[in-house]
């Protein structure tokens, strides 16, 4: 089992340079990974399938180098949130380490990969993200992750995103391979891209949070739980996202 109070390599890699220490303000309870970890009911059929290209779509797609994995600490960070008027105060944040301009990778959203069956699936889980709708995976950064689950939703805080969730690939180690590497799908963070009228040629300033759209499914189904379990807090906090 791997320990709360380290980092876990690829899972196929034993590699240093792929290593990295624990980051500023990571939480104890929450085992830091640099790759995904996968649940046993992941056949070696959905695994392999995250390898393949299936669709023009997904040829389009970044392709994010190990040296852009290695660096992009450089790029985000954690910190605690003090804003009284913040909604996620006392809470964890992902913020601009520098200036970020538009389009960038910031980092990938890592977690434990599994099946979407209901046997294998965290209902009570609010970290739960779609990897591959057609594989039947997804990636619970519930237990475990690392920055990306830091990422807060815009809603109560500014009036729309700056940052969005991307399907990308990552190269990643592989024996069976000449060159010893392989591309396999992930889903990013990214910064969102200048738009045709530019009006967020700005990127994100160095400082500022980094901030996605969780979606309005995800709160409502928040308010719903909220309302069973007759928790006040959460209701609120999910009443005025969706209300934003």
């Amino acid at each position: 089992m791997p320990s709360k109070a380290k980092a876990i390599p690829y899972d196929t890699c034993t590699k240093k340079d792929l290593e990295l220490p624990l980051p500023t303000n990571w939480p104890e309870d929450i085992t830091y990974l640099t790759d995904h970890t996968y649940s046993n009911a992941v056949t070696p059929e959905q695994r392999s399938g995250l390898s393949r290209t299936r669709t023009d779509e997904m040829a389009t797609w970044s392709r994010i180098t190990p040296a852009q994995l290695k660096t992009f600490r450089d790029m985000v960070e954690i910190k605690f949130i003090s804003d009284e008027k913040h909604p996620a105060k006392g809470q964890r944040g992902l913020f601009a380490a520098k200036h970020l301009e538009p389009d960038s990778f910031l980092c990938l959203y890592l977690g434990m990969v599994h099946t979407n069956a209901m046997t294998d699936t965290d209902p009570k889980s609010d970290y739960d993200l779609n990897l591959d709708g057609e594989l039947g995976l997804s990636v619970d950064a519930g237990r475990s992750g690392n920055e990306a689950r830091c990422c807060n939703d815009y809603r109560g805080i500014a009036e729309r995103p700056n940052a969005e969730f991307r399907d990308c690939f990552v190269q990643v180690p592989c024996s069976k391979r000449s060159s010893g590497w392989k591309w396999e799908r992930r889903v990013g963070i990214f910064v969102l891209s200048a738009g045709n009228a530019g009006r967020r040629k700005k990127g994100i300033a160095e400082g500022q949070e980094v901030l996605i759209s969780y979606g309005k499914g995800f709160w409502e189904a928040r308010r719903r739980l909220a309302e069973f379990r007759k928790d006040e807090v959460m209701l609120q906090i999910a009443s005025l996202a969706l209300d934003a």
